[in-house]
C-alpha cells in the first residue's frame, strides 16, 4: 500500500507532460489555424493605441511556450530528483 504515491507521482507526472508538450501546442496551432487573418487585421487596424495594437500582432505570430519549462525547468528538476529518489529508495530493500 506504501509504494502507490510513487505510481500516483509517476501518472501526474506523466500527465502534466503530455499536455503541456503535446495537447497545447496541437490546440495552439488548430486555433490559430481557424483565425481569419482579414478580420484579425482589420480589428487590429480599428484599436488606436499603438501598444495595444503590437500586443495583438505578438500573439498572432507567437509560440506556445511550455509552462513547465519556464523557471529554468525547476518543476521537471524536482519531479525527477522525487522519481529517482524513490527509485534507488526502493532498490534498497
Amino acid at each position: 500500500m506504501t509504494d502507490y504515491w510513487r505510481w500516483t507521482a509517476l501518472i501526474t507526472y506523466l500527465t502534466i507532460c503530455i499536455y503541456d508538450f503535446m495537447v497545447v501546442p496541437v490546440y495552439y496551432g488548430i486555433a490559430r489555424m481557424g483565425l481569419d487573418l482579414a478580420d484579425y487585421m482589420a480589428h487590429i487596424q480599428a484599436i488606436e493605441d499603438p501598444m495595444v495594437q503590437l500586443e495583438y500582432l505578438k500573439k498572432l505570430v507567437s509560440q506556445h511556450e511550455p509552462f513547465t519549462l519556464k523557471g529554468g525547468g525547476l518543476f521537471h528538476l524536482s519531479f525527477g530528483a522525487l522519481l529517482t529518489g524513490s527509485a534507488i529508495g526502493k532498490k534498497g530493500k
